[in-house]
């Protein structure tokens, strides 16, 4: 399932492809030529290198998208915030609330 903030898998950035079940793997040969003592040095360095590069478009692709997220989530919060702080004065009266001390104490405490 791909994540809403990198728009791909957890899968997908670690292997770079999707995950699929053996009854669905298909052989796929790389490259087309046979491999041989000599060229087979060669053809491990292309692949790896090859797919290193992939590897690092896609985690590219992800960071450029966890920050479209992230400031798309930034706009959102400081839409909600008002405008001006609010400015308390001494002897105004203010709503306190303790949830983690609230937690802790019985029902037959009274939180003053």
């Amino acid at each position: 399932m791909k994540q809403d903030t990198t728009q791909a898998t957890p899968f997908k950035l670690v292997y770079n492809r999707t995950a699929t079940l053996l009854v669905k793997i298909e052989v796929k040969t790389y490259p087309t030529e046979p491999i041989t003592k000599e060229n087979f040095q060669k053809t491990l360095l292309r692949k790896t290198y090859d797919l290193m590069e992939i590897l690092e478009n896609t985690w590219q692709k992800a960071a450029d998208n966890i920050q479209k997220s992230q400031e798309k989530q930034k706009e959102r919060h400081n839409n909600q915030l008002p405008d001006k702080p609010v400015k308390f004065k001494i002897e105004d009266k203010v709503l306190l609330h303790h949830t983690k001390i609230e937690k802790q104490l019985s029902k037959n405490f009274d939180f003053k």
